[in-house]
């Protein structure tokens, strides 16, 4: 749990120093950074949702059948990715909501309770986390246009 923990908050590097890279910026030119941020986060909601991959092939009483989680599981990068293509100005804020929906998923369909206490408290950290970077994030483009 140890290594999953040390991955999780690793993970979050990018949700924190690319905000404040491009706030102070640093690096690279903004839109170079907020692409940079985009890409990432649609990369780690899909690696999120894949996540639930393995879970759908355990023996368990579900509320709902693996073909509807493996529909859940996927659609959240697919949307992810139609926002970015169709609603760039709203992303970031729909990402932050997708994250979140993300978490909600694996609580209503029963998934959360088959993760470790540990691995729960981790999810919701990293989630809350992200959310937050998103936000943040959002604000910070709304300063500089302005």
């Amino acid at each position: 749990m140890k290594l999953i923990n040390i991955l999780g908050f690793a993970g979050l590097l990018p949700f924190v120093l690319l905000p404040l890279a491009y706030h102070m910026q640093w690096l690279a030119p903004g839109a170079q950074l907020l692409q940079l941020y985009q890409l990432f986060s649609a990369l780690i909601l899909g690696f999120m949702a894949g996540v639930l991959w393995p879970v759908l092939y355990q023996p368990a009483g579900k509320p709902s059948g693996p073909g509807k989680l493996a529909l859940l599981a996927v659609s959240f990068p697919v949307i992810s990715i139609i926002c970015l293509a169709l609603l760039p100005d709203y992303f970031l804020l729909l990402q932050a909501l997708l994250f979140l929906l993300l978490r909600l998923a694996e609580f209503s369909s029963g998934i959360n309770q088959r993760y470790s206490k540990n691995y729960q408290s981790l999810r919701n950290a990293l989630t809350v986390v992200v959310a937050v970077s998103h936000i943040v994030m959002f604000a910070l483009l709304g300063l500089s246009a302005t």
